[in-house]
């Protein structure tokens, strides 16, 4: 297991632990939320958003654990508990995966990077994108559009066949990210 995953791994249990003190802080909902209480409700006490946010982040997490899991010859991936604190499931999953292969290893860390990208945009962080070089051009010009949920690339050599500036997705941003890393050895 290499120190960037396990990095990623940190912060991204970090960020979890973030939401969890937003999420549990009685402010009223942000401007922009997608999720609004009926008129027949009160507003939530919370931010719905972020709920859903670590509930999918949680899920997706154990979910690509498994799927990586699988194949291997012992435990079984529904035989390894998983821990009940939000913030540990990233541990977890580096834990769980530590013997596989450094191509299962980089998808894994592709994965926590996306919910790390995520939990930054969630919390207003739109520069965390800009630090990241566009997939397409390799040049640092990405931008993230609120309005699409995807990162645009600037540059006028990198169109589409229509003329259009490319599009990425977060998942797209942070593969990218991880492969361009230098791979250290195996510890």
């Amino acid at each position: 297991m290499g120190n960037q995953e396990q990095d990623s791994a940190t912060r991204a249990a970090a960020g979890m632990r973030h939401l969890r003190q937003e999420l549990t802080a009685m402010r009223p909902r942000q401007v922009g939320s997608t999720r609004r209480a009926t008129r027949a409700h009160a507003e939530p006490p919370c931010d719905l958003d972020l709920l859903d946010h670590l509930t999918a982040t949680r899920s997706d997490l154990i979910e690509t654990t498994r799927i990586l899991l699988s194949g291997e010859t012992s435990p079984p991936p529904q035989a390894i508990p998983h821990p009940l604190a939000d913030e540990g499931i990233f541990q977890w999953s580096v834990d769980a995966t530590a013997h596989l292969s450094a191509e299962k290893q980089q998808a894994l860390e592709a994965v926590t990077y996306t919910k790390l990208l995520e939990q930054k945009l969630l919390t207003g962080d739109r520069r965390v994108i800009n630090r990241h070089r566009c997939p397409g051009c390799r040049c640092l010009s990405l931008l993230w559009r609120d309005h699409i949920q995807r990162a645009v690339c600037h540059q006028d050599q990198c169109r589409d066949q229509l003329g259009r500036a490319t599009q990425w997705e977060l998942k797209q941003v942070a593969h990218h990210h991880v492969m361009s890393r230098p791979q250290r050895a195996a510890q």
